[in-house]
């Protein structure tokens, strides 16, 4: 497939709201039925002892979502100000971090670290980094969280987004997402086929485009292309 026709395909899978408009679209590619495109989740074949236990209602798992999206959030001010997540430069909480990326000023992390002390108007700009929005039919919706956070590339979405296993977050520590699996816990909730659709970009302004422990994970593990 050329570049414009992979675009198209992201984008006609991105506007379909019913889980029988996607089959259908990647029936009509020649992807759904063939094997040989596909890779278990997290590649592990027993996967459902992983993905099967995150969540007991679709509610927490969809706000499970949003979590990571504010993760996300802080992690992209954390790179965007030369520091690495991990590093011992980094904040130590939750509350510091935020302080520190939307007040510039981590020592007021008491009250610059809770919105309840922002203005209405600093509240606002800072909210529509994430959205979430509900289309299709009330009887069967189809949610859409996005965020304008770090985004990943091709090759370390393995590691994060798709992954079960790597403690991607586990030594950061001002995120709240730490095992790297939360994610998968809707997937269970989606529709008769258990289908969602993750599209990611890498924030361009990161000047260092992964994460060292992203290199280190791709020199241990290998991919499968």
């Amino acid at each position: 497939m050329t570049n414009n026709e992979i675009k198209q395909l992201c984008l006609s899978l991105l506007y379909a709201e019913e889980e029988n408009k996607v089959i259908e679209i990647l029936l009509d590619k020649g992807f759904w039925d063939k094997q040989g495109y596909w890779r278990y989740y997290g590649d592990k074949e027993d996967n459902f002892s992983t993905i099967g236990n995150q969540q007991s209602r679709p509610e927490a798992a969809l706000v499970e979502k949003v979590v990571n999206s504010v993760d996300a959030i802080l992690m992209n001010e954390c790179w965007l100000r030369g520091i690495s997540p991990e590093d011992d430069k980094a904040p130590k909480s939750i509350h510091e971090a935020v302080a520190l990326f939307f007040m510039d000023d981590a020592k007021k992390h008491e009250t610059y670290g809770h919105i309840g002390y922002w203005s209405t108007q600093k509240r606002t700009e800072v909210s529509r980094r994430i959205t979430v929005s509900a289309t299709g039919s009330r009887e069967n919706p189809c949610f859409i969280i996005s965020d304008a956070g770090e985004g990943q590339t091709p090759n370390s979405m393995p590691f994060t987004l798709l992954d079960l296993s790597h403690k991607n977050k586990l030594r950061i520590q001002f995120v709240q997402g730490k095992f790297n699996m939360g994610g998968t816990g809707v997937l269970q909730f989606c529709g008769r086929q258990n289908l969602q659709l993750i599209i990611s970009k890498r924030n361009p302004n990161i000047e260092d485009g992964e994460s060292n422990h992203l290199k280190c994970n791709r020199r241990r593990y290998r991919l499968v292309t």
